[in-house]
């Protein structure tokens, strides 16, 4: 058994020692030891619901303090931590598409096979659900562990030995999952569908010693009913000292990774949004080329950037503008595949849904050498191949090629509409989306209109067109929403949306927490989203935020409520706050990444309805309120009964509670006081 736990060992350190990262020249290999950079990975489930693109979290993480977050070693996460005593059967790493899941997997399985960490366990075996997908017909566990390790031919590696199972990518599962209606599974030499399987070994039926360790986007991660895992982690991506490690390995030109380096500095949106590894190696990808060729203005915005991407991927032998000429069908109908994929929320395509398409990809050139960094094969089970595009991104970025490619070339308008309206119909879409799933595909689509993007797309495009009357009627039409826009993360993207157009008048809109101090101006609704957009791109740290400063309205407090997770002490006194105010401000405090410590919220009247959706997220473990001041809130018994649940909940952080001026009754003290001496209460008298 040891012999073939060495080959199995061997197997998965050929498999994983080389990373298919950017263009390897011939003879050229990318050693994961070279270029791996860890990841921050935090401990905690997160509840809070995000109603903005995945990708654009980040904005309020870059903010969140370290010191602050219990932080886990991706080696470590099946170690239990000082104390507890309970084994770490079943992880569930969450993190946001590109973030290093994969990436930590594999790095994982490598130090492993090559003796570095985690020798506890016999045999690892890496079953990633977009190759799952691919087995139809009934087969055992053990069949299934053959499957994917061909090397693994006897069948007593199950049985006296501890094994851990790694299920790549939840999100990308096209079996039901069903583990309430799935039978109870035991035998593992008997054959039965893959979601019986799948289901029963997360119950851990089988009389397997394994552990399960499963990694999802976040949008997926409930499909595993809770009470199954042990640990939940989540990948928060490079930290800024992890972005200048990470550029320095891979641009061996020290001045040039320097320049590199100071470049995205200046651009704090995209600055930030390298703290997602995959749009990191974009990033310094395309800077490479452009500074060191110092030709032309270097791209600022995110559509220039993917456009220099889509570009240096082209072999630079070629005339680029031929190359896009010859393959302009082909770009169509691959960004027809990604824009009709986009809406239907789907990221890994079959063989069958290309042929839907009429995507061949033996006979174009487009789909050969270099290509295949965008389009990704990225693997083969029973001769049955699976596809991706290099990351949601690169997908988003083909779904407004196709968009605006089509409308361009006077070819069939996907939308049906005309050049301004054809905006306004993407703008409304984006908008009416709860999950932000269309916010980068409408930047895409509003920064393909500029000149110097037309000027790079020649030949895809069949000719360049003066949009300058369509871009100020669109710009202006942004304004018009965000003056008119309820929602706080549908605001954040149409500042990003006047971004990617150059907006000048964007500058109109800036402003900061001083200039409003120094003028004690009173905020609109549209005013008070600029200042969360301007406070979130901004280095500076707020401590102090009093909200009842700017806002006038309950519009505006929401307009104002991302500001909340990234500043240490909140005031809202007197903003009559709603209903709805409540449950933003509950998010903010469940959120695993705000900074909030100490929060005012005297002279309003928040209601029992209220007071008890924030004592519910006072009482969540990811709450880290240390002050609540409630003065003059009219408080009623049934909140007092609330609050008092919140002083007895052992996942508390309250030390200094402020009820003064309620005229709280006998009755309501009594029950306060009878919780303030509860062994969990950690008030301080």
């Amino acid at each position: 058994m040891e012999t073939l736990k060495d080959k199995h060992k061997e197997a998965l350190e050929r498999k994983f020692e080389v990373v298919s990262e950017g263009i390897a020249k011939p003879g050229e290999q990318t050693l994961l030891n070279d270029v791996f950079t860890h990841v921050w990975i935090t401990e905690g489930s997160c509840v809070e619901v995000n109603h903005g693109h995945e990708v654009m979290q980040v904005e309020t993480v870059s903010k969140s303090k370290k010191s602050e977050i219990h932080s886990i070693k991706c080696s470590d996460i099946f170690k239990p931590l000082p104390g507890q005593t309970r084994p770490i059967r079943t992880v569930l790493m969450k993190g946001v598409a590109g973030i290093g899941k994969t990436f930590s997997v594999q790095k994982f399985i490598l130090d492993w096979a090559t003796g570095k960490d985690n020798q506890d366990f016999d045999f690892i075996f890496l079953l990633p659900f977009r190759e799952l997908n691919l087995i139809k017909s009934e087969m055992s566990l053990e069949e299934l562990v053959q499957c994917f390790c061909p090397d693994i031919k006897s069948s007593q590696v199950l049985d006296c030995h501890k094994v851990l199972f790694i299920f790549d990518g939840l999100d990308e599962s096209r079996h039901p999952l069903k583990f309430k209606e799935n039978e109870i599974w035991s035998d593992v030499k008997k054959p039965t569908s893959v979601d019986v399987l799948l289901t029963n070994l997360i119950k851990r039926n089988f009389p397997v010693n394994s552990s399960i360790w499963i990694t999802s986007r976040p949008a997926a991660a409930g499909l595993i009913p809770p009470e199954l895992i042990s640990r939940v982690t989540e990948v928060q991506g490079f930290e800024d000292q992890q972005k200048e490690e990470y550029i320095r390995k891979k641009c061996k030109n020290r001045a040039l990774a320097d320049r590199i380096i100071s470049h995205i500095k200046t651009l704090r949106s995209l600055y930030i949004l390298c703290y997602v590894p995959v749009f990191c190696w974009i990033v310094v990808t395309v800077l490479e080329h452009t500074l060191e060729e110092s030709r032309g203005a270097n791209p600022t915005t995110l559509t220039d950037f993917y456009t220099y991407f889509l570009l240096v991927l082209l072999t630079a032998k070629e005339n680029k503008e031929n190359v896009l000429k010859s393959n302009q069908e082909a770009i169509l109908k691959l960004g027809k595949l990604a824009f009709d994929s986009l809406e239907k929320n789907i990221i890994v395509f079959y063989e069958k849904d290309l042929r839907e398409y009429a995507i061949d990809l033996h006979n174009s050139s487009l789909y050969s050498g270099v290509w295949k960094e965008i389009f990704k094969q990225d693997s083969a089970l029973f001769q049955e191949k699976v596809y991706c595009f290099l990351h949601l991104t690169v997908q988003e970025y083909f779904a407004a090629l196709y968009v605006f490619g089509s409308h361009q070339n006077n070819n069939i308008n996907p939308l049906k509409i005309t050049l301004f309206s054809l905006n306004e119909g993407a703008l409304e879409r984006a908008i009416q989306s709860r999950t932000g799933h269309l916010d980068l595909f409408v930047r895409f689509l509003l920064g393909m209109e500029m000149k110097n993007n037309q000027e790079l797309l020649k030949g895809f495009l069949s000719h360049t067109k003066d949009h300058s009357s369509d871009i100020q009627e669109t710009a202006e039409h942004i304004k018009k929403l965000i003056r008119e826009m309820s929602s706080p993360e549908r605001c954040m993207n149409l500042f990003h949306c006047l971004s990617e157009l150059k907006d000048k008048s964007l500058m109109e809109f800036n402003v900061t927490l001083d200039k409003v101090k120094h003028s004690s101006q009173r905020l609109s609704p549209s005013q008070c989203s600029a200042l969360a957009y301007f406070s979130l791109l901004s280095e500076k740290v707020i401590d102090v935020f009093d909200m009842s400063n700017y806002a006038t309205s309950e519009e505006c407090v929401r307009r104002l409520l991302p500001v909340a997770k990234i500043t240490k002490t909140l005031r809202i006194g007197g903003c009559e706050l709603t209903l709805r105010c409540c449950e933003d401000l509950a998010s903010v405090l469940q959120s695993q990444h705000s900074s909030l410590r100490e929060l005012d919220l005297s002279h309003n009247n928040l209601g029992d309805s209220g007071v008890k959706l924030l004592s519910a997220a006072l009482r969540d473990p990811n709450c880290k309120l240390t002050t609540l001041r409630m003065r003059e809130c009219e408080l009623t018994k049934r909140c007092c009964e609330d609050l008092a649940s919140v002083l007895q909940s052992q996942h508390s952080s309250l030390r200094e509670l402020d009820l003064s001026h309620n005229h709280l009754k006998d009755s309501e003290v009594k029950r306060l006081s009878a919780a303030r001496n509860d062994p969990n209460c950690k008030l301080i008298i």
